[in-house]
Order: structure tokens, then C-alpha cells, then sequence
């Protein structure tokens, strides 16, 4: 028995595989379904099954690659109008600065009638501050008629400087507090003349000396001073900046004021050169 089974173990496993197979479809075919069609609904049924879930799989994933499509579409088309917009923003924002600018400076051409219209506008290039000078490199010179001893604005017609230097396309603004300036000013309030000079104990701080005062000047804090216009660089009337404060020298015998520019040199960007003026009644 034990050797029957050692050669012919296999042949009854497959024997009782048909038997049960055999069981199987007997059991199917004793339904009242017609033999053909139930073997075949049976064999099928897994298909189907299968099929179905198969089928169902894939319409699910192609839902949601439609939807994500979509969805990043949308995004994209949204990210492309809120650029569109932040770039029409800072257009209307730079147009306003311009027009501030221009409305400003024509401004300041009808208020100056001894200015001409002959006025370079230039971008500051390089801010030089250091223990012996105080200037500003522009991006226009002799190929836009800037020349040495052309005088320098802000927007506001507050004076900067002089040009000191001037090549093809650049030129050096001496400003108000260098210790190469010196020029003719009037206090506003009371009409009185002195000098407007930079020096070295007050350029660090963006300060200059009111000298040569009369004797018996009354200057106050934050009182006006402004160009007397003596000499050819300076137009009169230019704003220079304000007493800070009042001092007397070291002999005891005069006095001068300390005066704070009205520009402030570090945030300045923009320039206008005086190319030429007239003195208009």
C-alpha cells in the first residue's frame, strides 16, 4: 500500500481533482438554468467581476486626473491674472511717482522764473562720503551739456551741490556740506548775508557753517536760509537748509550758525542740472 502510493500518489491526487471538478458541475447543472448557458455564466462570472473592478479603477483615476488638470489650469490661470494685476499696480504706483515728480518740478519752473527750462535730469550712481569729501556721482555729463560749475537740485529746488567734474556720461556733484563749498547766502527771515561753507568737524554729520554774520544779526532756530545768488554758479533764492543753531567763535567777537541742509543726501535718487539760468525781474 505504502509503495502504491509512493508510485501512484500523483494519478489519485489528479483523480480526485476531476472528481471534485465532476462534483462541481453536476451540482451547476442540476440548476434551471440551461447547462450551456449556467457553465458558461459560471466561468464568466469572475471575469465579469474582475472586469468591473478593473473598469471602475480606471474611470476613478480618470476623474481625478481630469479634476486635477483642471483644477491646476485654474490655479495657473488665477496665478497669471494676480501677476497681471501686481504688475498694473506697481505701473499705476511708478506713473504716480512720475507724475508727483513732473507736476513738482513744473511746479518749480513756473515759481522760478530765473531758471530756464534748460534742466538735465539725472540718476545718482554712487554716494562718496568720507573724512575729506562729501559728493555724488551722476549718469549724465558733457554728451547731455553738463558741465563744471553747473548747479544741482532736488525736485523740490532745494540746492545739493555743484558739478565738480563732468565726463562723456558721468559727472561729481560736490555737495553743500563738502569742504570745497562756499557760497553766498541770505537768512530769509531777516535778510541778512553771510557764507555758506562746508568743514571737516561738521561734514560728518551732514552739517555746514553760516559765516560772516553781522554783528548784530538776531538769527533764530529754523530760520530759512537760501542763496543770495552772488556769483555765477547759484541761481538766488535756492533753498539751502535751516539754523540748527547759533554760535559764537572762539574769539568772542562773531558769531555763526550751524545749518542743516533740506536735503537729506542719503535718500536722495534723482537730480536736476541747472545747465543755465537768467536773472528775470
Amino acid at each position: 500500500m505504502k509503495n502504491f502510493l509512493k508510485n501512484h500518489g500523483l494519478w489519485v491526487l489528479f483523480a480526485a481533482a476531476v472528481i471534485a471538478v465532476a462534483l462541481a458541475v453536476m451540482s451547476t447543472l442540476s440548476s434551471t438554468s440551461a447547462p450551456l448557458t449556467n457553465v458558461v455564466n459560471t466561468l464568466a462570472s469572475p471575469l465579469r467581476s474582475a472586469y468591473t473592478a478593473i473598469a471602475t479603477w480606471f474611470n476613478d483615476k480618470q476623474n481625478y486626473y481630469r479634476d486635477t488638470t483642471a483644477l491646476e489650469e485654474e490655479n495657473a490661470a488665477l496665478r497669471r491674472r494676480i501677476a497681471e494685476m501686481e504688475e498694473a499696480v506697481r505701473q499705476a504706483e511708478a506713473d504716480s511717482a512720475e507724475n508727483k515728480r513732473l507736476r513738482e518740478l513744473l511746479n518749480l519752473r513756473e515759481q522760478r522764473r530765473d531758471i530756464t527750462s534748460d534742466m538735465e535730469a539725472a540718476y545718482i550712481t554712487e554716494h562718496n562720503v568720507s573724512n575729506w569729501e562729501s559728493s555724488l556721482t551722476l549718469n549724465k555729463g558733457t554728451a547731455h551739456g553738463v558741465e563744471v560749475g553747473d548747479c544741482v537740485i532736488d525736485e523740490t529746488g532745494a540746492l545739493v551741490g555743484v558739478i565738480s567734474a563732468s565726463g562723456t556720461n558721468w559727472s561729481t556733484v560736490l555737495t553743500l556740506v563738502d569742504t570745497d563749498t562756499s557760497l553766498g547766502a541770505r537768512v530769509f527771515r531777516t535778510g541778512d548775508l553771510g557764507v555758506a561753507q562746508g568743514e571737516f568737524s561738521l561734514m560728518g554729520q551732514d552739517r555746514l557753517r553760516l559765516d560772516y554774520l553781522p554783528a548784530d544779526c538776531q538769527l533764530l532756530g529754523g530760520d530759512l536760509v537760501v542763496t543770495a545768488g552772488v556769483g555765477e554758479y547759484y541761481p538766488a533764492g535756492l533753498v539751502i537748509g535751516s539754523v540748527e543753531e547759533v554760535q559764537v567763535d572762539d574769539s568772542g567777537a562773531a558769531s555763526y550758525a550751524i545749518l542743516v541742509p533740506a536735503v537729506d543726501f542719503d535718500a536722495l535718487a534723482e537730480v536736476f542740472v541747472i545747465k543755465s539760468f537768467d536773472i528775470v525781474p
